[in-house]
């Protein structure tokens, strides 16, 4: 096997031992003893070396490794040819030529890089080209005094000076090592110092994390090697310890697999694709030495191709969902990004443990044999190409096969579902996850890529690929549901939590997505389900007031190159020109012939539908997506297919219907439609619930708190839930879709069983008969499902003794720092002002009136009822006078609190009294609509026995009530007794919880109309405290203590306020009832 790092030249002249045979020339093995490894620095830069090169055990008559030799020659001549050499020089390409864009640095060196890879390969060309050594080591000096040194004051990007020109010129270094003077590899190594110096910080004073955290270690390590500094080594070695840990939030890896850079970006196709290479290169690199990884997490980094990558590349490409801004990059397209990170895991199998080893060089063979899009060893490192033949020429290795599973990615708003000839992926975003990243001019287009866009996959293996991106309407993406045309460059969260779905078998799935994209009215309740030969997409409560028309996207498939593809809807061939567009009504089912054999898509709609058809060419170029001085301008050409819904301008309530069927042919999917395998249960604002029949799966998204039936499942929690049932057994699913329940989640199945099979941690059996219950403790499940199976044959077992409910708690704080708080983007940290709750509390960070920016909590409320919500602040000068509230509870969303954060700092201070419905639904938003610093900081709320008066039940001895809105009432609202006498009385209704004594108090408006009352309980026939009087010379609010009394049964109970008279100087005898409190003493 060849293994750089081994088998190595000796001699600084690097002259190959050649060996003319009859037909071939044969590079021959030297001996392990490595000329150039006088100590073990020396031989860590000889490893790395022969990486760089390829080594030189290598076949270069090789076809694929003499056309991959005649590339980097090329590429080299090219970058030769084109440097300026003139003495005077101000720059040393012209298409780089800033000294105010840092990016021009690394290309530089970059370029550099290349032609020192050329210089050093065996058997190129440019081997030991003196005059291409004199003008690299000419341009080293030159961007030394000129560009990088110790000396200079960094511009522009930061990256470029930390990462992107040390990496590159540490390499040019190792290549260069025996030709350059030590005192220039000093200077170049200073420099390195001075930029880089702590693979732990970035621009000296911030944490490295993830993917920066590893190039940080590698650039430390590289730079150790080359000065022969092993405390350097070891300092890069233990940096990584922090990125093999999993993390619950920000950036890293998560058990589910999720990969999350730049905060809140899923990036395992992107950063985490540039990651991996570099902390498996650098593992290799040590590996042997005294500085060896012998960190017990690292094997975590094999787990991580199982679950980060594995499902995310079909057939050898890369699923463009998942690598953020970089989907816009010309030169990572899928398969690109896809074959790089294949080269990675069989570098990685070179020395992972042996099973592990194995799987992945079976995977790696079966994504190669089946990718046909590109030559693999075309731009591949030689060393890994001869790594690949090996592979590839193995017999002994059997290709994976495809892969099948569901496998869904609740930190990061994404799923893939595998099926044969199939896979299917979701695009996402939620409070958690971000819409989209632009920056640097990247990713201009994304505008709904993650509003719902479903990703189809099968034979057609450049339908993501080929240009793609900048020639599909970014404003009709599939799976999307969007305002006509519009566009969105601002990344951001959205305020919805339920974004997630369950799981069953390792097989199934049903995902569902609460859609609000920023700033605009939109909001939609989307779900998918995800069965073995269908998808089964659902759309409810479409709403806009935005003035704008309203689509939901079925599909916008990339077709052939005449864009014929054959259209049948309902068994009738539509026209298969350019241009051809239509509204056709009445739509049951259509086909669409795909691009290459195994690519054919049906389409089914539920009880009909009107859908809208276009056929259409675009052309455009990457710089319309891209705008990068690296992008290319040429302009491409695809056609397209578009379906879709018109839901219309400002709908309220629309809703959609409709299967994907891949593969199948038009027979077939007019046979799906004449009898369907799924059944849309139920399409509503509570529920998305669907039955596949054949294989006995039912699947619901339930939106709302509150318990709530369909079919055989009944839940008491927002939560997404799936049963698989069989002539034996039951198969029960369910998961927390919002990730904010720190309590359970309870479950009836209309079914009796007989049984346990199995249960997750976390599943308590309530009831086996004649109803399955149970109840799941999701609290830090993160959105994964908890699973239980029962048998439905056999003897019966006893039901277990239940245990009580959870206690619920009756003080709920939510800080800014825990998982209950949400922005639509990071606000600022700060702590400088005094009166914050917590660590710190969040600015808007600007002082005037934004009405894109808000902050929200959501609590988590164990049991239904009223609370007290308080709220607390850092107040200054600089803040708003009148923030607006959102508050959503029990009856809706009140919007008439707002709140004075120049006043009243560092207390908690009252805006209401809330019934909250037990659950994740209640939530409390700050808006930055009013000018000043906005501050997020707390919230509080309080379990309190209140009735609110406008709520209770009453009856009065005549006088008529009525109820007034004032947003210092409680709940915004206050009841008005128009009594005109003494004796009138108005009498509530409300619920003691249990017997005992009581403080009882009235809430009330006070004005210059009110009379006097006392408290009269009749079932009681007792009064309680004394007259109080609730007049005032002008409007207010007063708490009234009305005394105590001890109550002895639980139950209903009326109390009667009864008017005893009036102050001199009021008007009238009304009274204005705010609320009812009981205190238990």
């Amino acid at each position: 096997m060849f293994e750089f790092g081994t088998n190595h030249r000796a001699g600084s002249g690097r002259r190959i031992l050649n060996i003319w045979l009859a037909v071939a020339l044969v590079f021959c093995l030297i001996p392990p003893s490595d000329a150039r490894a006088a100590d073990e620095y020396d031989g860590l830069r000889a490893k790395l070396e022969d990486k760089l090169t390829g080594g030189s055990s290598y076949d270069p008559l090789d076809p694929d490794i003499a056309a991959r030799i005649g590339s980097i020659d090329s590429s080299a001549q090219t970058f030769w040819d084109s440097m300026d050499k003139s003495s005077g020089r101000t720059f040393l390409w012209t298409d780089s030529a800033s000294s105010a864009i840092s990016a021009d640095i690394t290309r530089s060196y970059s370029r550099l890089k290349s032609m020192a890879i050329a210089y050093r390969t065996a058997g190129g060309a440019l081997e030991g080209n003196a005059a291409l050594l004199s003008d690299m080591k000419s341009a080293l000096e030159w961007l030394y005094d000129n560009r990088f040194n110790e000396t200079v004051t960094r511009y522009d990007n930061w990256w470029d000076w930390e990462i992107g020109v040390p990496a590159a010129l540490n390499d040019t270094v190792v290549l260069l090592y025996d030709e350059l003077a030590s005192s220039a590899i000093t200077d170049y190594m200073n420099a390195v110092e001075a930029f880089s110096p702590d693979p732990t910080l970035l621009r000296g004073d911030t944490v490295s994390t993830s993917s920066n955290r590893v190039w940080k270690a590698n650039i430390v390590a590289v730079r150790g090697i080359i000065v022969k500094d092993g405390t350097k080594i070891a300092s890069a070695r233990d940096a990584l310890s922090d990125v093999f840990d999993y993390v619950d939030k920000g950036p890293g890896f998560y058990r589910d697999g999720s990969y999350i850079f730049h905060d809140y970006i899923p990036y395992n196709g992107g950063y985490g694709r540039s990651l991996l290479a570099t902390l498996t290169g650098m593992v290799r690199l040590l590996d042997g030495s005294t500085w060896e990884v012998t960190d017990p997490d690292l094997s975590h980094i094999y787990q991580w191709v199982y679950d980060s990558y594995e499902p995310l590349i079909y057939k050898g490409g890369m699923m463009s969902m998942v690598s953020g801004r970089e989907a816009s990059r010309e030169q990572l397209q899928e398969h690109v990004s896809g074959q790089q990170l294949i080269g990675t895991i069989i570098e990685l199998s070179q020395f992972a443990p042996p099973s592990d080893a194995l799987a992945f060089k079976q995977m790696a063979k079966y994504w190669l044999q089946e990718d046909t899009t590109r030559n693999f060893y075309g731009d591949a490192p030689i060393y890994l190409i001869v790594w690949t033949k090996e592979l590839m020429n193995d017999t002994a290795i059997v290709p994976r096969g495809e892969l099948v599973k569901h496998h869904r990615y609740p930190a990061m708003d994404r799923l893939v579902h595998l099926r044969p000839g199939f896979g299917f992926g979701v695009s996402m975003h939620s409070m958690r996850v971000h819409n989209f990243e632009t920056m640097h001019n990247e990713n201009l287009r994304a505008h709904h890529t993650s509003d719902g866009m479903t990703y189809l996959y099968n034979n057609d293996l450049t339908q993501f690929s080929d240009n793609f991106w900048p020639t599909v309407n970014a404003f009709r993406l599939p799976g999307t549901t969007v305002l006509k045309d519009s566009v969105s460059l601002t990344r951001r969260f959205s305020d919805q939590a339920w974004v997630g779905g369950s799981d069953i078998a390792g097989l199934y799935g049903v995902s569902g997505m609460s859609l609000h994209p920023y700033n605009q009215n939109l909001s939609a309740k989307k779900s998918w389900f995800m069965f073995d030969d269908e998808i089964v997409a659902l759309g409810s409560d479409i709403r806009s007031t935005d003035g704008i028309a309203v689509e939901s996207i079925v599909e916008n498939r990339k077709l052939n190159g005449s864009g014929g593809n054959a259209l049948i809807v309902n068994g009738t061939a539509k026209p298969s020109t350019v241009g051809w567009s239509e509204t056709m009504s009445n739509t049951s089912w259509a086909h669409l012939t795909g691009n290459v054999a195994g690519s054919d898509i049906g389409y089914y709609f539920p009880g009909t539908a009107t859908v809208n058809a276009l056929r259409e060419s675009r052309t455009d170029s990457w710089t319309s997506i891209n705008d990068r001085p690296v992008t290319s301008a040429a302009m491409h050409t695809n056609n397209f297919l578009n379906l879709w819904f018109n839901h219309g301008i400002n709908p309220s309530g629309q809703k959609y219907e409709y299967v994907l069927l891949p593969n199948k042919t038009a027979v077939q999917t007019g046979d799906y439609a004449a009898a369907p395998d799924i059944v849309v249960l139920e399409n509503t604002s509570e529920v998305h619930a669907v039955k596949e029949t054949g294989l006995g799966i039912v699947a619901a998204n339930f939106w709302n708190d509150g318990v709530k039936s369909v079919d055989l499942i009944t839940t008491n929690r927002r939560a997404s839930v799936m049963t698989r049932e069989t002539s034996g057994d039951i198969e029960i699913a369910v998961s927390d879709p919002t990730q904010l329940n720190d309590g359970y989640i309870e479950l009836s199945i209309a079914r009796s069983a007989t049984g346990l099979i199995s249960a997750d941690p976390g599943i308590t059996v309530l009831q086996y008969h004649p109803t399955i219950k149970i109840r799941a403790d999701v609290n830090g499940t993160m959105g994964q499902s908890l699973k239980a199976k029962f048998s439905l044959t056999g003897t019966p077992v006893a039901n277990p003794v239940p245990p009580g409910p959870p206690a619920a708690q009756d003080v709920i704080i939510v800080d800014n720092k825990d998982k209950g708080f949400a922005s639509d983007t990071a606000w600022r940290s700060l702590s400088n002002v005094a009166g914050y709750y917590g660590e710190d509390y969040l600015t808007d960070n600007t002082s005037s009136a934004d009405p894109g920016k808000w902050a929200m909590w959501t609590p988590y409320i164990g049991k239904s009822g009223n609370y007290a919500l308080y709220m607390q602040w850092a107040s200054a000068s600089n803040r708003p006078a009148a923030a607006p509230l959102e508050i959503r509870d029990a009856d809706g969303v009140d919007t008439y609190k707002t709140v004075n954060q120049k006043q009243n700092g560092g207390q908690w201070v009252f805006i209401g009294n809330y019934d909250m419905q037990a659950g994740t639904s209640n939530t409390i938003k700050i808006l930055s609509t009013n000018p000043g610093y906005t501050i997020a900081d707390a919230v509080k709320l309080e379990y309190q026995l209140v009735g609110e008066a406008e709520k209770l039940p009453a009856v009065t001895s005549g006088a008529a009530l009525s109820q007034h809105l004032d947003s210092k009432a409680s709940n915004n609202l206050w009841q008005k007794l128009n009594s005109t006498a003494v004796n009138d009385y108005v009498e509530y209704e409300y619920d003691v919880p249990a017997p005992g004594t009581y403080q009882i108090q009235l809430h009330a408006k006070t004005n210059n109309t009110r009379a006097k009352f006392k408290l009269y309980l009749p079932q009681e026939s007792v009064y309680v405290g004394t007259e109080k009087d609730q007049y005032a010379s002008v409007d207010g609010y007063e708490t009234f203590d009305m005394g105590q009394h001890t109550f002895s049964s639980a139950g209903t109970k009326r109390f009667r306020f009864i008017v005893t008279g009036k102050h001199a100087s009021s008007s009238g005898y009304t009274l204005g009832n705010d609320y009812i409190k009981l205190t238990a003493q």
